[in-house]
């Protein structure tokens, strides 16, 4: 696929290098602003004018007059009193743009040197109830940053995180084992356990003794052994089981279950701690509040914001806190550790998962781990504990990792006014949000969501499946367009809405465009040089853009830009299509043929965005 922003930057480069500038000036290039100068243009001049002393306009004629003009130029001017544009000759570029796309070109080229291997941890939902809209918004965003990594030939393993030994699970026990709570006739057992933790939650509140039962549940949990231990496991497993169905309706997928419960009993947790301890990470305080725990010192500006200046890793009572054991994980991940899990398959068909067991079916384990680069999807409330692991990694002598831990921070989904009050939340006049709570019941689940979508598209849809496809179309666009530091304030009209910028908009356009190749037959005759209206030549340049938005998405692990960018691509195409006449009644062959090819490259262009997105590429609807 030509790139003409980067030859043209090129070029200018070694103009501007002829005017005697001895420092490296960036020669920036964008699509123009005004269509009428040209098609890219480039301010260079008037960063020169301050190492040069000269008007930008003088600098930008003569860097015209030097140029090297890159591939499918038509001309070279200067306008605005210092900017250099080029105008490309579409008639040969789009020849080229469309045998790029239809080749595959518009793919990101073979990566022959992948580097290291990029470990994106996502989703590590709670295995104590239903998924919500909240969480599937984190696993939209990390599993649509891996296919981005991936599309740039980089290796990447997704791994989601099973917190089986947190308190929220002795929540759900204490409600089972203790409460003698039980699923209605027909309830899923994911819903029943978010009914369950939420009626604890209450019975807490009004019996607090009740905590004591918390506290020696979670004690049994993290000992690894008896029937406590072992009632946890089962119910984590099926709630689990239950995560993965519900995120396979969205398109996500993962490479490995890593335990929490396998760090503890293979001793990650203790390792970790006397590692951090042989090198004097950590202090056993003595006195004061924090008498009994063993802590991390916080320096002055990392305090942490709950107990000032230091991070507790094992409580008073012997309990080890998220923190210490994501510690022990994080050495793991990058393969610090010297210790190392047995893996065998979750099920016939999905992930693997991490086991403590060897078993008859282990996976090699040197395909697992061992990172270069960590990505960790958290939302941003976690921002205080990433900063300790990786100061963590720091303390410990491994600076390189530690910069090479990034925690991926969104912000969180909320309720609008009228979501909350539609799931019976009080609401106030003049308040615009309402955040949700899973201890107070106060949640949209992601089953129940993807649910409404399929029923509100059904009637749109030939059949059940392409309604399937179009409902998780909806929401997963819905979650992904909207920038990691926005606020989504859900609402569930927004959520699925069916037209402007949404997932089934995409679905529409890229349906079309199979319908099009379908109704109009290969022209034996060759297309020749390109003869484009106004939106013919928009909707090339669109095609032409993939590979760099593709690149610039997973450089930044911004989703939210490439979802711009796969909107932008299909509102050209149907521009085009609204603005052009019917390919089936255009006479002339070659135009025929000319339009039918840039249609095809359009499609395929379109359904590898989609791919990118976690979206299905439907041919029909």
């Amino acid at each position: 696929m030509p790139d003409l922003e980067l030859e043209f930057a090129r070029a200018l480069a070694r103009a501007a290098r002829g005017l005697g500038v001895a420092e490296e000036v960036p020669a920036a290039v964008e699509p123009s602003a005004v269509e009428s100068a040209g098609d890219l243009s480039s301010p260079i001049a008037f960063r020169l004018a301050k190492v040069l002393r000269r008007p930008p306009a003088s600098i930008a004629d003569e860097l015209a007059r030097r140029l090297e003009p890159p591939r499918h130029t038509a001309e070279v001017t200067v306008t605005g009193g210092g900017y250099v544009n080029l105008r490309i000759e579409m008639a040969t570029y789009a020849s080229e743009v469309v045998a790029s796309a239809l080749e595959g070109g518009a793919a990101m080229a073979a990566n022959n040197d992948p580097g290291p291997k990029v470990v994106v941890e996502h989703t590590a939902t709670n295995p104590n109830k239903a998924a919500h809209v909240g969480h599937l918004r984190n696993a939209c965003i990390g599993d649509t940053v891996a296919r981005l990594l991936r599309s740039q030939g980089q290796r990447v393993e997704v791994q989601n995180y099973i917190d089986d030994t947190g308190v929220q699970v002795a929540d759900v026990l204490v409600g089972i084992r203790e409460l003698g709570l039980s699923p209605a006739v027909g309830e899923p057992f994911d819903r029943f356990c978010s009914r369950c933790y939420v009626e604890v939650f209450r019975r807490y509140e009004a019996e607090p003794r009740l905590l004591e039962l918390r506290r020696e549940t979670l004690r049994q949990i993290e000992g690894r052994r008896g029937e406590v231990a072992l009632a946890a496991k089962e119910l984590t497993s099926r709630i689990v089981d239950a995560h993965l169905r519900t995120m396979a309706r969205a398109g996500i997928g993962y490479d490995l279950l890593t335990w929490e419960s396998d760090i503890l009993e293979l001793g990650f947790l203790g390792r970790a701690l006397d590692l951090m301890e042989e090198m004097g990470v950590t202090v056993r305080v003595s006195t004061g509040a924090l008498a009994g725990c063993l802590v991390l010192p916080m320096t002055e500006g990392e305090t942490d914001p709950e107990t000032g200046e230091a991070k507790v890793l094992i409580k008073s009572d012997g309990i080890a806190t998220y923190t210490a054991k994501d510690i022990a994980y994080h050495l793991w991940k990058f393969g610090l550790l010297g210790l190392d899990f047995h893996y065998h398959p979750w099920a016939p068909e999905g992930p693997a998962t991490s086991s403590a067991r060897a078993g008859d079916h282990d996976l090699d384990p040197i395909s697992f781990g061992r990172a270069g680069r960590v990505v960790n999807v958290i939302d941003q409330r976690q921002s205080a504990p990433q900063k300790v692991v990786r100061e963590a990694l720091r303390r410990l002598g491994h600076e390189p990792q530690a910069e090479q831990l990034f925690h991926l921070a969104y912000e969180v989904v909320a309720l609008s006014p009228r979501a909350a009050a539609a799931l019976g939340v009080e609401t106030e006049p003049g308040r615009t949000m309402y955040a949700l709570s899973g201890r107070h019941g106060i949640e949209v689940g992601a089953d129940d969501l993807l649910d409404a979508a399929v029923r509100l598209v059904r009637p749109k849809a030939r059949d059940q499946r392409t309604a399937e496809v179009l409902a998780a179309s909806a929401v997963r666009y819905y979650l992904l367009r909207f920038g990691l530091n926005s606020i989504i304030n859900f609402d569930f009209d927004e959520a699925l809405r069916t037209s402007g910028d949404t997932g089934v908009y995409l679905q529409y356009a890229h349906a079309r465009a199979c319908g099009i190749l379908r109704r109009v037959e290969p022209v034996q005759a060759a297309p020749g040089p390109y003869r484009l209206t106004p939106e013919g030549r928009r909707l090339v340049k669109q095609i032409a853009a993939f590979p760099r938005a593709a690149a610039e998405a997973a450089n930044s692990l911004s989703p939210s830009s490439f979802a711009g960018y796969t909107f932008e691509l299909a509102t050209a195409f149907n521009d085009y299509y609204e603005h052009t006449d019917r390919l089936y009644r255009v006479q002339d062959p070659s135009l025929r043929a000319q339009g039918r090819q840039l249609v095809d490259a359009l499609r395929a262009t379109l359904a590898r965005s989609l791919q990118m997105l976690g979206l299905e590429p439907l041919e029909r609807i």
